[in-house]
């Protein structure tokens, strides 16, 4: 006699949305413990670390004041000529334009601030690399 319409459903499956989350949490959790830096040892400095950062290239300042360009060690006076050599190019992607700067605990901030001070001269960001608490 009556006949009912039929409604569209609007209910959203949110178990199998659920999984997925969990899911993805959980390899984003793995494989962020995996990812290690490799090459000069450092001691580095504790700070609230959100994810490693690939960066293209790496400056390391040891605690026997050694310098390092991408694992290579050179003289600190000729860091300049390397920052410049991989900065000036103006790299399109933005991520091309990070150096991750890498020191010992026990560098004076006068060592960082003039590795800071020359990656900033030719228009590059620096990440500072730390380990989790």
């Amino acid at each position: 006699m009556f006949r009912r319409r039929l409604q569209p459903q609007s209910d959203f499956a949110l178990a199998s949305v659920a999984d997925m989350v969990f899911l993805l949490l959980i390899y984003f959790m793995l494989t962020a413990s995996f990812v290690t830096q490799t090459g000069v040892q450092v001691q580095l400095p504790q700070g609230r670390s959100m994810q490693p950062s690939p960066a293209p290239h790496s400056i390391t300042i040891t605690a026997k004041g050694e310098w390092y360009w991408d694992n290579q060690r050179i003289k600190k006076e000729a860091l300049e000529g390397y920052i410049r050599a991989a900065l000036t190019p103006q790299p399109q992607d933005p991520s091309a334009r990070v150096i991750t700067l890498r020191t010992d605990r026990t560098v004076t901030m006068e060592e960082v601030a003039y590795a800071i001070s020359l990656i900033a001269e030719y228009r590059g960001a620096v990440v500072i690399a730390t380990k989790r608490p």
